[in-house]
């Protein structure tokens, strides 16, 4: 989640649970997909999408799976 406390009328703002708050916060959630090396404790973004179920009807998982899915296919993992 991208907090956006101080904001009151941003497009695609909505009242969402934060995990680094731990409380329910005004924000723009965001899903990514990171790939992560235990040996050497990298971790590298793969792939994100913005989360808004108002504009495009999906659901976390439903992101998730499809990045998931588009990483197999260019040979990601």
């Amino acid at each position: 989640m991208i907090a956006k406390t101080r904001s009151k009328k941003i497009e695609m703002v909505h009242y969402q649970y934060s995990g680094n708050e731990h409380d329910v916060i005004a924000g723009i959630g965001l899903v990514n997909l990171r790939w992560h090396n235990l040996t050497t404790v990298e971790s590298i973004p793969i792939d994100y999408r913005i989360y808004d179920k108002d504009s495009d009807g999906k659901t976390k998982n439903t992101h998730f799976f499809e990045m998931l899915a588009l990483a197999k296919k260019r040979g990601i993992i």
